[in-house]
């Protein structure tokens, strides 16, 4: 068994009577370990050392004067210590005086000095396996990893003392989550929710939510909203409204969906299309696009009050505004979706039974019980019926097969700019904006750089226990 004592830096020359706090753990290998994480003031009431700053925290020992200690011997155990340092006028650094954990055969004790500000800017690659129980994580780097979770500053720690400032902030914070809040309150609506539930705006909330219960990404978030408020003042500057630009745009692609169908009515890129079928295709979609163009026009003022409430949703943040958009560009798309879906079922049908027609005219059928084709002797009928249909389904499959095609590139097309829009609220919210400032301040280090030197005492420094010397090693943590 050995034990190994991390302790701040600067309270290593701190002569001053502090109570330390912090945590003790006892790895696999049976190494106690004590993680000095805070001090405070020394204090003799017991209540008041219970925990540190944070509750995390529970009351560790102190430093003390050596004649204090050398006075009252019984006063570690009447404070319930598990260490104790002492210091001296003459000395430069303190020194360890007790421990409460002892073990026989103990012959070192390693006291390793850490920085705060370098933990703290650690950066861990897997950020579920601080969530581990210290047993679960393995003995490699476990002792950092541990260290780093403790010297992490709690959320609302750095809350200003003063009351009027207090409650200037509390009543910001009340008016910025006013809208998030107000939109939560709305999503939750029985009649609404049943609505909403299938919409990227819902889904983005339901993510949101969950980033803000774990209070994490508070940095993407503080960007978020401050793009989203940037973006709001600016379209609610412009000149022209973005919902006529919307309206413009979707005009100009149905137009140009007239001249795609009108390239297609005669023999595109050479290809021989079938008349009968090619002109049932062009009046049916030209029909559609005329329903879609007059839908359109229906709805006009309605895109223009939902950029509105794109606007509006800049108070709640810029990834909002971008779920809100791709809601809209579905909606604007649909007639593209739906042209998609008529050719892929005619194209399916096609397909399968081009499939089963050729297996009837080379005499053979699929035998569903032992999943294998086999041989079959058809009737004269059958055979002819089988090979008209395969002769009129084959040939009008390259009918069929272009308006697939063109109609699937359409679609792939409006999924591709969903899929930018999804990856980039997806970005706002995930990227590690924290890591990458932590990076350029040359403030970021990961695990695998620290490294551990031998600090040079002026004495040796060493615990006497019954009797017997434990010699005691100082190192310091560095990058």
């Amino acid at each position: 068994m050995s034990i190994k004592i991390y302790l701040p830096i600067d309270y290593f020359s701190l002569k001053e009577r502090t109570n330390l706090y912090g945590q003790v753990q006892i790895n696999e290998d049976n190494v106690v370990v004590y993680y000095v994480v805070d001090a405070i003031d020394f204090d003799f009431n017991s209540k008041s050392m219970e925990h540190g700053t944070t509750s995390d925290l529970r009351f560790l020992g102190s430093i003390l004067c050596s004649d204090t200690c050398a006075e009252q011997q019984n006063i570690y155990h009447q404070l319930d210590m598990r260490i104790c340092f002492t210091y001296d006028r003459n000395e430069p650094n303190i020194s360890l005086g007790y421990i409460g954990i002892t073990p026989e055969h103990l012959t070192k004790i390693k006291i390793i000095l850490y920085h705060k500000k370098i933990v703290q800017g650690l950066y861990v690659h897997d950020e579920n396996t601080l969530e581990q129980p210290p047993e679960g994580r393995g003995s490699s780097n476990c002792d950092f990893l541990e260290l780093f979770r403790l010297v992490q500053p709690e959320v609302g720690s750095h809350r200003p003392r003063n009351k009027v400032l207090k409650s200037g902030l509390h009543l910001l914070h009340l008016v910025a989550d006013a809208p998030i809040q107000l939109f939560k309150y709305t999503a939750e609506n029985v009649f609404i929710n049943n609505i909403m539930v299938h919409t990227t705006v819902y889904k983005h909330f339901k993510e949101w939510q969950l980033i803000c219960d774990k209070s994490s990404r508070r940095k993407n978030i503080a960007l978020d909203r401050m793009l989203g408020i940037l973006l709001m003042v600016i379209m609610f500057s412009l000149v022209t409204p973005p919902g006529d630009i919307l309206i413009q745009i979707s005009h100009g692609i149905i137009n140009q969906l007239y001249s795609l169908l009108n390239v297609l009515e005669g023999s595109p890129i050479g290809l021989k299309l079938n008349i009968h079928l090619n002109n049932f295709f062009l009046d049916c979609f030209k029909y559609h696009i005329q329903l879609w163009s007059m839908f359109l026009d229906l709805i006009e003022p309605i895109v223009r009050q939902v950029f509105l409430a794109i606007g509006v949703f800049g108070c709640l943040g810029f990834t909002f505004q971008i779920a809100l958009l791709a809601d809209l560009i579905s909606i604007v798309a649909l007639h593209s979706h739906c042209f998609h879906i008529y050719t892929k079922v005619l194209y399916k049908v096609e397909k399968k039974g081009l499939s089963v027609l050729w297996q009837v005219v080379r005499g053979n059928r699929y035998n569903i019980l032992k999943r294998r084709i086999e041989a079959q002797n058809y009737m004269d009928r059958q055979l002819y019926l089988a090979t008209i249909f395969f002769s009129a389904i084959l040939f009008l499959f390259p009918t069929t097969l272009v308006y697939y095609v063109v109609f699937a590139v359409l679609k792939s097309l409006t999924h591709a700019t969903l899929g930018i829009f999804e990856f980039v609220r997806r970005q706002l919210l995930f990227f590690p904006l924290e890591v990458c400032l932590k990076w350029l301040r040359k403030e970021l280090h990961e695990i695998d750089c620290l490294k551990i030197e031998d600090v040079a005492l002026h004495t040796q420094a060493f615990l006497l226990h019954k009797r017997y010397k434990i010699d005691v090693a100082v190192y310091k943590i560095r990058v």
